[in-house]
């Protein structure tokens, strides 16, 4: 059974790359403005705008032990109005292979989470959007799960039997070359007595992403970013707080993006304890709006 779990993971693993790939050869256009600033696709903060348009990103994440985790999540948005409101699901996925002392494999459905939002002020150069996400329990808290739990990444939508109710607002500022974004939301995560015995938790998240766009000779636009990702627990028996630098790349614009990078965890021990680097692929394709 092990090795047949491990052939899952690689398959899921393979049929990505070779989506994004594909994409990517075939592309052609160089990508549109939204309404406002422009600024490119962070890898974890929402962005400021709304789009039509989908997403598939994935992550493979080494272990201080052993073994690996693979995180990847699909997304679609739908753009309501003129980029400024718009609604989106997320349909996120955890494994992990060669994992723990019997080397398990394992890999799980996430918890769906569907939100909206909608741009409270809108200017050349700067955009100040509200959002709300719902994150619903559907993942069966497997080993995988536990895993993306552990990471702290994205722990809300790896819990099992929890409804979490996620406010959030967003800034960005773009100007020339430049861009920049900052995020605040809260998880306030309800029936998660099988975490630690309390009913409710709550997690605050921040983070920001710079920015720098050069115009280079190329048939596309060339985005480079360091983006910080923080989370931290207020309500555990033991509060963590994880952080997650990730610089990287992105090629191709708003109407076809490729974004690469690194993610470097640091923060609580028990997050650098159990993992060193992840690597990233990110795939968004917007359909006219």
């Amino acid at each position: 059974m092990g090795k047949d779990k491990r052939f899952f993971v690689y398959l899921k693993t393979l049929v990505l790359a070779l989506f994004v790939l594909s994409s990517v050869l075939f592309a052609q256009a160089k990508g549109v403005n939204a309404a406002g600033p422009t600024m490119p696709y962070s890898f974890f903060l929402e962005h400021p705008y709304s789009i039509t348009g989908v997403r598939a990103n994935g992550m493979i994440v080494d272990l201080d032990d052993s073994g690996a985790l693979f995180m990847n999540e699909f997304r679609a948005d739908v753009n309501i109005y003129q980029n400024l409101f718009g609604i989106y699901a997320k349909f996120p996925f955890a494994g992990v292979t060669n994992f723990g002392p019997t080397d398990e494999d394992d890999y799980d459905f996430g918890n769906i989470g569907i939100g909206g939002k909608v741009a409270i002020l809108n200017t050349d150069s700067a955009v100040l959007t509200g959002g709300f996400e719902l994150i619903t329990p559907t993942t069966s808290g497997d080993l995988g799960a536990a895993a993306a739990l552990a990471y702290f990444l994205q722990f809300p939508y790896f819990l099992e039997d929890a409804w979490t109710f996620k406010p959030y607002a967003v800034f960005g500022y773009g100007r020339g070359i430049f861009g920049f974004q900052a995020n605040i939301s809260g998880d306030i995560i309800t029936n998660a007595d099988d975490f630690e015995g309390d009913d409710t938790e709550f997690i605050l998240e921040y983070g920001a992403t710079a920015s720098v766009t050069p115009n280079l000779p190329l048939p596309f636009s060339t985005s480079f970013l360091l983006e910080l990702f923080m989370a931290s627990s207020t309500s555990f028996d033991n509060n963590i707080t994880g952080a997650y630098l990730t610089p990287g790349v992105r090629f191709g614009g708003q109407i076809l993006s490729l974004g690469a990078g690194v993610q470097i965890p640091f923060g609580s021990d028990e997050i650098t304890d159990f993992a060193n680097v992840g690597f990233l692929l990110d795939l968004v394709v917007r359909f006219g709006s």
